[in-house]
């Protein structure tokens, strides 16, 4: 019914992903994707944007049922209007929740490699960052609960970790028993679980994402991080919305997202998430497979023409985590790919210091443009004798 192998030309329409770099070089790094957005965006801005008038607005009850309906046929989680907060975006709503309920002599901790505003937000905040490390295995990166119980235990100024579910950069989507497993630890420790979902619709076949509110007895000190700007390749009209059921945190941040302006939504992007809500059932399933269908290229690809890199089909995300070690590719590898070989990805060192030597991938593009990228960093890897 829809169609993501179109190549629609976003040169030219200060488009981060394609216009902040060389015109030469293929951009297979920033999370948005390249495919057209659902039809009924477009016809829901230009119906409003018909009205000669763009005053101050405000969020309907339509825009918080579409949400709440949303929530529920897709991950199955019961929510009312008085659990939700809408913002401009995800990372900024992170920012004045740290400033909030993390004082100054105060800790967060995540589990790297993540994404990095985790880390960079708390530390231009003044907040110490502890890291517990995801364990690699196999296949597969784990958490290591035993030493994040450790971290909780020995340090009492932890007051606050974030997690990602799905992850970004692995794609995994974790398990409600890994899920409950954290909750309770945090829980234990009156730490408040701050769960960044906003990839929770994209989704692999046979795997499944679980939302933290149902994994917990006790809602408190949990709060939900989601949007449809990732789903549905939104983020130029700035919406998102937080999800507590903690009244406290509701309304302390929910007061300050007002007074801030963090919860003052432009007139279009209300109507994108009711079109999208309301008739993107259908798009975001085909898209999901079509992303699966890209992963499947990537894999048989790698293994065909460069086995060296090492690459497991994630469960969730577009985003494929790429490890370059057994090619011993020396200097800045980021660098060197988008200088040399004309392919921009995002390095892995930025997910986590240790990682230099992995990249980040997004494969949410038509399969040509994804094709003619892995083909550069073949021919690159070629004329450099690494393969």
């Amino acid at each position: 019914m829809y169609s993501f192998d179109k190549i629609v030309e976003r040169c030219g329409t200060n488009c981060t992903k394609w216009d902040s770099g060389n015109r030469d070089t293929i951009p297979l790094w920033i999370a948005d994707m390249d495919f057209e957005c659902l039809p009924e965006v477009k016809e829901a801005i230009v119906k409003r944007a018909k009205h000669p008038v763009y005053g101050y607005t405000f969020a309907d009850e339509e825009v918080y049922q579409s949400i709440i309906d949303w929530q529920k046929r897709h991950h199955d989680i019961d929510i009312s209007k008085e659990n939700i907060i809408l913002n401009t975006g995800v990372v900024y709503s992170l920012y004045l929740l740290v400033s909030l309920f993390v004082k100054e002599d105060e800790k967060i901790i995540v589990q790297p490699p993540v994404y990095p505003p985790f880390f960079n937000i708390p530390a231009d905040l003044g907040r110490e960052v502890v890291f517990s490390p995801l364990i690699k295995k196999e296949n597969e990166w784990v958490m290591d609960f035993v030493g994040f119980e450790k971290c909780l235990r020995d340090d009492k100024k932890i007051k606050m970790y974030i997690l990602c579910n799905p992850h970004n950069p692995t794609g995994k989507c974790y398990s409600r028993q890994d899920l409950s497993k954290i909750a309770a630890i945090c829980q234990k420790y009156n730490v408040m679980l701050v769960s960044d979902e906003i990839h929770s619709d994209i989704i692999m076949p046979n795997a499944k994402h679980t939302c933290i509110l149902n994994c917990v007895d006790d809602f408190n000190n949990v709060v939900v991080f989601t949007a449809p700007t990732k789903t549905f390749n939104l983020a130029g009209l700035k919406i998102s919305y937080t999800i507590t059921k903690d009244r406290k945190i509701a309304e302390i941040f929910g007061k300050q997202a007002k007074s801030s302006g963090l919860s003052s939504i432009n007139i279009f992007a209300f109507e994108a998430l009711k079109a999208v809500y309301k008739n993107g059932d259908e798009w975001i399933k085909e898209c999901n497979q079509y992303i699966y269908d890209n992963f499947l290229f990537l894999k048989d690809y790698l293994q065909t023409n460069i086995p060296q890199i090492k690459f497991n089909i994630p469960e969730g995300t577009y985003l494929a985590w790429l490890d370059f070690s057994a090619l011993n590719i020396e200097g800045d590898l980021n660098a060197r790919l988008i200088n040399e070989a004309k392919v921009q990805l995002n390095k892995g060192s930025g997910f986590y210091s240790i990682c230099d030597k992995y990249q980040r991938m997004n494969v949410a593009c038509p399969r040509t443009q994804l094709e003619q990228g892995l083909q550069r960093i073949k021919e690159w890897l070629q004329n450099n004798r690494y393969i």
